[in-house]
């Protein structure tokens, strides 16, 4: 054999190498597959506001309106199936609904963090019980984030009492949070505390910061990631809270602009409908200590592949929605950009599904197929 053809085997299988790393540019379809919304003064296809949406095994989609506190299932073309839920403090009912995840197969766990409860639901719709929060969260603190899989493991970003301890401050600060795992027996694994979401002090009271690092989780078949922001850099560990690798890259923060500022600030306002006091706003944001770079994400969602998807932090403005997507082995594998305004609630083996305003902001819920 020549010695030109030994060194082309030598570098052929380097440069495949190379060429296999090169994420791919998933994209959606130009239209949804599927749109449930109405502009029709009543109706269950008139959303009041959307505050989850998960699409079963049946192909059904489930959504909770946070604001006539109702799951409203429709069928995987869209049509209605019933409702389920009410305005109340008993069995089944809801004083505000905060988060909805699809558990332990098709089941349904709905957050309510005035009530301090979690309730089950069938895939039909039927309430079934009442998980014990409390009990997993031995602190008394609420939690600010959770996510399930679909064997039934519990993922919250549990709040710590140093955050008490900061009310009366100013400024932007970052109290510690402890991230907990709960099993289908109810027991319950520390992953440890990190640092928590940003929040701004401003006596007498305190909210998330504008622009602010956010710590956000998200739970696989086999492990869980979080994700602090201030890299862009994900911890993976197991479902026995042992720390696994870590996913990302050395990408830059981008520096947040005083254009960038004024763009969100409008979009915020535009936000709140008729009744913001825009002027009040105004001044209220002219005196904040706004951030010099933004996080270098803002969610992460697992698919039902199991592979991880990160959002690139939306710069004001730009309206565009970009996700960077690493397998189960950890590499990088693709990269998509959703439409303009769509917010994103679950990501598909084949699909996305998401919530999105028109002009008017009436809130549609909306499938996209995955081009790959």
């Amino acid at each position: 054999m020549h010695l030109r053809s030994v060194v082309t085997l030598l570098v052929l299988p380097f440069a495949w190498l190379e060429a296999q790393s090169v994420p791919k540019a998933w994209r959606v379809s130009e239209r949804p597959v599927v749109s449930i919304g109405s502009r029709d003064a009543d109706g269950p296809e008139l959303f009041g506001s959307v505050v989850g949406a998960v699409r079963l095994s049946t192909g059904v989609i489930v959504v909770g309106d946070g604001k006539s506190l109702e799951l409203r299932l429709f069928s995987s073309a869209g049509k209605v199936i019933g409702a389920s839920g009410r305005r109340g403090g008993g069995p089944g009912e809801f004083q505000r609904i905060e988060q909805i995840q699809r558990c332990a197969g098709d089941s349904l766990f709905v957050f309510d963090p005035a009530l301090f409860r979690m309730s089950v639901f069938s895939p039909s719709g039927e309430y079934v019980r009442a998980a014990g929060v409390r009990e997993w969260l031995s602190n008394g603190m609420k939690p600010y984030d959770f996510w399930c899989n679909p064997a039934g493991t519990i993922a919250f970003v549990n709040r710590t009492p140093e955050l008490s301890r900061l009310l009366g401050k100013e400024g932007p600060l970052r109290p510690p949070v402890e991230i907990l795992l709960v099993g289908r027996n109810d027991s319950v694994i520390s992953l440890g505390r990190f640092p928590g979401s940003e929040m701004y002090f401003r006596a007498p009271a305190a909210g998330p910061r504008h622009l602010g690092m956010k710590t956000t989780i998200a739970v696989g078949s086999n492990s869980v990631y979080v994700g602090t922001g201030d890299t862009f850099e994900v911890t993976e560990f197991s479902l026995r809270g042992a720390r696994l690798r870590t996913l990302g890259d050395s990408r830059a923060l981008k520096e947040v602009t005083a254009a960038q500022v004024t763009s969100y600030i409008d979009e915020f306002i535009a936000g709140q409908g008729g009744t913001a006091n825009a002027s009040g706003l105004r001044q209220y944001f002219r005196e904040l200590e706004w951030p010099k770079v933004y996080p270098a994400y803002r969610r992460l969602v697992i698919d039902w592949s199991d592979n991880l998807w990160i959002e690139e932090y939306p710069v004001p403005g730009r309206g565009i929605h970009d996700w960077t997507i690493y397998g189960k082995s950890g590499a990088l594998i693709a990269t998509i950009t959703l439409p303009a305004g769509l917010r994103l609630l679950e990501a598909g083996r084949d699909y996305v599904l998401g919530v999105s305003k028109d002009t008017d902001d009436v809130e549609y819920v909306r499938m996209y197929g995955i081009v790959r």
